[in-house]
């Protein structure tokens, strides 16, 4: 009886480590890779993540290797990679004196609730730390990280602002003489419309643009090779970034801030 006991246990531990041992943003069995705890992009049978729309558990759930996906969080079933409670948190340090926002990333708080500012980076071989006062601490062997996710998940556009810089000439310039201008761009397209105006696959601004950046375009070419237009929707906690073209958790610049 004891022997069988053993057994039963020892099959338990092993499809216990069989679900607990999987790699970020890597396509699992159920055809969903997690990029972090509670979020993932969907594979479609290639095996290549399809980074056009990131999807988010609903909340309690976690993101596991499992048929369903996102299941109930607890010590059984834990998610398939990283934790995300603390992104972005102030609260995550003593002294509320900055957030992580993913491995190497991070804003200053100042002791306020919410960070602000250009976003700062780890150097090589650092990590974001909100237990420490140094920011970034040396990375080591089985680290537990503040916020794990991964950098390329969150815009950078924030730390780029663009300048306009404008040059007299010195001389008038002689009047051109006057040419066919092309047609204005229509201040509101539909997807398909936008799609042929580009002509080329990528994921776009609707047009007008979304100023809350949630909504975008993804032009493809179908069986055929016809360009064809449909619109989409990033995940209530993120946002459309152009420059990157993908969905990302912290706003880009431009973005009007939701209530």
């Amino acid at each position: 009886m004891a022997k069988d006991l053993q057994i039963v246990l020892a099959l338990f531990f092993v499809c216990l480590v069989g679900h607990v041992v999987t790699d970020c943003n890597v396509c699992q069995t159920n055809q969903a890779a997690c990029i972090n705890s509670t979020s993932f992009y969907l594979c479609f049978g290639d095996g290549m993540p399809h980074t056009d729309r990131i999807y988010n558990c609903l909340e309690g759930t976690v993101c596991t290797a499992r048929t369903a996906i996102c299941v109930q969080s607890n010590a059984q079933w834990p998610p398939s990679c990283g934790d995300t409670s603390k992104c972005g948190q102030c609260s995550a340090h003593r002294n509320h004196k900055f957030a992580c926002q993913s491995r190497r990333t991070f804003q200053m708080c100042y002791g306020a609730t919410r960070p602000t500012g250009a976003l700062g980076f780890c150097p090589p071989g650092y990590a974001c730390d909100a237990s420490s006062d140094v920011v970034c601490t040396p990375e080591r062997v089985g680290q537990t990280f503040t916020c794990d996710l991964h950098d390329d998940l969150v815009s950078t556009s924030t730390t780029t602002p663009t300048t306009t810089v404008t040059t007299a000439s010195p001389t008038p310039s002689p009047t051109p003489t006057p040419t066919p201008s092309p047609s204005p761009t229509p201040n509101s397209m539909t997807a398909q419309q936008l799609c042929q105006l580009k002509a080329y696959t990528g994921l776009y601004e609707t047009q007008p643009r979304d100023i809350y950046c949630r909504r975008y375009i993804s032009c493809y070419f179908n069986k055929a090779g016809q360009i064809r237009g449909v619109e989409y929707e990033c995940s209530a906690n993120a946002y459309f970034d152009a420059p990157t073209q993908r969905c990302v958790y912290v706003a880009p610049v431009n973005c009007t801030a939701r209530v």
